[in-house]
């Protein structure tokens, strides 16, 4: 299936649209919420979290707020080890292509013989 827009029209939300056509466009998935009651259950579960949450969110960040501080110097710290690491790693690259070349140039290198003097 190719990406055309009239393809793929009818799987897209219009945003574009004026809020009737909107909630018309939503109606048919509506249908289904008699056959299975858990849409509306868990969609009333989600909207009673968000206003507890946005009720109580200064206690939320008060309580949190440790927790992400110690969080950020784990991290900095995380952060420095792997950059350590990353410098060994490097420098170990480094001295291994050196003794690479070096090796590669021994065998290239002409040999120099001394003409035999007659």
């Amino acid at each position: 299936m190719t990406d055309h827009p009239e393809t793929l029209a009818p799987y897209r939300m219009p945003w574009a649209r004026d809020p009737m056509k909107q909630a018309r466009s939503l109606t048919p998935m509506l249908r289904y919420v008699p056959k299975n009651p858990l849409f509306l259950i868990g969609a009333a579960a989600i909207g009673v979290a968000g206003v507890l949450a946005w009720r109580n969110r200064e206690k939320i960040v008060e309580k949190t707020a440790p927790m992400i501080d110690d969080a950020k110097v784990k991290g900095q710290a995380l952060i420095e080890e792997a950059k350590a690491k990353g410098e060994e790693l490097i420098d170990q690259a480094k001295a291994t292509s050196e003794a690479v070349v070096a090796k590669a140039r021994r065998r290239a290198a002409p040999k120099t013989t001394v003409p035999a003097l007659h």
